[in-house]
């Protein structure tokens, strides 16, 4: 009897440390700056039908200390506002590309510059522990964390999630100015100040 005791005793114990040291593995991951590319997608219309996909930045600054993804930090000039890749128009038509100018221009003047520290985002990967990544977001001088779903492909990190720029970011007034712009032209009366983002970067895994 002692002898079948220990043996589910060591067993157990076996089992045990295996499980902690599978929890405590955690993979490092190396990105390849030259194939990293982000967006974001914004809202508009009372039943969200104006839809604004694969929005991006054309000046932004990657860093990343120790050559991990996590640490890794981007400095946005959100003046740099880009949102010709989508020119749906949300009425079943598209706009005319002149019409992308426009929009950039009412979305930097209206929301972005009226920030705190006007037109600057910077973002830094704070954790990431198994299929979730935690991304700390400073906008308008407030931090917060931004919950993202991890999916690897093909040796390529995806992450999405997203942020409400009123309840994480403190942007009333920023988002006060851009309502006036943008909500009755454009948005059919109906402003969305949930946004979701995402970002892909081709990476080399270690979790040894």
């Amino acid at each position: 009897m002692m002898t079948t005791r220990k043996t589910v005793f060591f067993t157990l114990m076996l089992y045990t440390l295996g499980s902690v040291a599978a929890l405590s593995a955690e993979c490092v991951y190396m990105p390849d700056k030259d194939g990293f590319g982000f967006s974001f997608t914004a809202y508009g219309a009372p039943d969200k039908s104006y839809v604004v996909s694969q929005n991006t930045f054309k000046v932004y600054t990657l860093a990343s200390p120790n050559g991990t993804l996590r640490g890794a930090t981007i400095d946005i000039d959100a003046t740099s506002l880009d949102t010709s890749a989508d020119l749906s128009n949300g009425m079943g038509g598209y706009w005319a590309p002149g019409i992308a100018q426009l929009r950039d221009m009412n979305v930097v003047n209206g929301l972005f510059k009226q920030f705190a520290n006007p037109g600057k985002i910077h973002a830094k990967v704070d954790s990431i522990s198994g299929d979730r990544l935690s991304l700390l977001v400073t906008m308008n001088e407030v931090t917060a964390p931004v919950e993202m779903v991890l999916e690897e492909k093909d040796s390529m990190l995806h992450a999405r999630g997203s942020f409400d720029l009123l309840e994480d970011f403190q942007a009333d007034s920023a988002f006060a100015a851009l309502e006036q712009i943008c909500t009755i032209a454009w948005h059919k009366g109906k402003s969305w100040s949930d946004v979701d983002i995402e970002f892909h970067v081709p990476v080399q895994k270690d979790c040894s």
